[in-house]
């Protein structure tokens, strides 16, 4: 489908399952709150899949990109992986925070930085020698 197309139609299924899970889950919780958090857990895995789509349509259009730029070609994965890092921990600490795991979202995000730090070094390297390269020394 056309991405005009998703704003169409999928992004309110998106929202009716987000809203019919708070729903749910704060109608369960007023019974059994123990299985709350299951309810919210299976609603967020719920709409991930429901984007998990698109977010292959967003690679397929990036891996044509790729295959047309011509300088730089090193750097355009490592720029997937950082925001690929970015985008899961960033969900899975949100799902720590919604559980009450505010210290395991902490470690989750903390550990998200790390390795965004960590494959970000060759490019970081790469701007250092460009540096040296063009300042005299």
């Amino acid at each position: 489908r056309k991405a005009e197309n998703f704003m169409d139609t999928d992004i309110f299924r998106i929202a009716a399952v987000g809203l019919c899970g708070v729903l749910l889950s704060a109608v369960v919780k007023g019974y059994r709150p123990e299985f709350s958090i299951y309810i919210v857990i299976a609603t967020v895995m719920i709409i991930f899949l429901a984007v998990l789509g698109k977010l292959t349509s967003v690679f397929e259009y990036l891996g044509g990109i790729y295959n047309q730029i011509s300088y730089g070609k090193n750097f355009f994965p490592i720029i997937i992986k950082v925001l690929a890092v970015a985008y899961i921990a960033d969900f899975t600490a949100q799902i720590c925070r919604d559980s009450g795991e505010t210290a395991i979202a902490g470690k989750v995000e903390l550990a998200g930085k790390v390795m965004i730090f960590y494959l970000a070094l060759p490019v970081m390297m790469s701007v250092m020698d460009l540096i040296n390269k063009i300042l005299p020394g």
